[in-house]
């Protein structure tokens, strides 16, 4: 990216970005490997080729668009860029629950993409964010992306 955008509007590029790909995850779902569950664990295949496809699509983006937060908020400190992070961030973490497991274990993969905002985060704001994501997710329930994140963010 040539330009650095303001904090406000790299969170809108990202909330943006986010609500395209959870309106595409329910149709993502239903593209499913025919052979079903048995072979596609045999055949080093996937059973939801449509959710890797959504996957690899999105993954770039929302890494792309969170370094362009991370510079916009490094670029223009201050509260309101603060508040962009802030939010990013919870927009990662703090999703609507889907219906099925394939589509949660989507989302859940993404939010280690939020990794790179939790340093701009004042230390009363991490705090803050750990303690309501471990109450979404407690600890010893977590994935390891999951853990990493929360690690850093319940740190001081």
């Amino acid at each position: 990216m040539d330009t650095v955008l303001t904090p406000s509007e790299a969170l809108k590029a990202l909330e943006d970005c986010y609500d395209a790909l959870l309106e595409e995850l329910p149709a993502a779902k239903q593209s499913k490997n025919p052979k079903g569950i048995l072979a596609s664990m045999f055949s080093g295949h996937s059973y939801h080729p449509g959710l890797d496809a959504l996957m690899a699509r999105y993954l770039p983006l929302l890494n792309g668009h969170v370094e362009a937060l991370v510079l916009a908020v490094q670029a223009h400190p201050g509260p309101e860029a603060q508040a962009a992070a802030l939010r990013g961030l919870e927009r990662l973490l703090f999703y609507p629950r889907p219906a099925t497991m394939p589509e949660t274990y989507t989302l859940l993969a993404l939010e280690g993409c939020g990794l790179p905002l939790a340093p701009l985060l004042s230390p009363d704001a991490r705090l803050d964010l750990s303690q309501r994501y471990g109450k979404q997710t407690p600890p010893r329930q977590m994935m390891p992306n999951q853990k990493k994140l929360w690690k850093l963010l319940s740190t001081r």
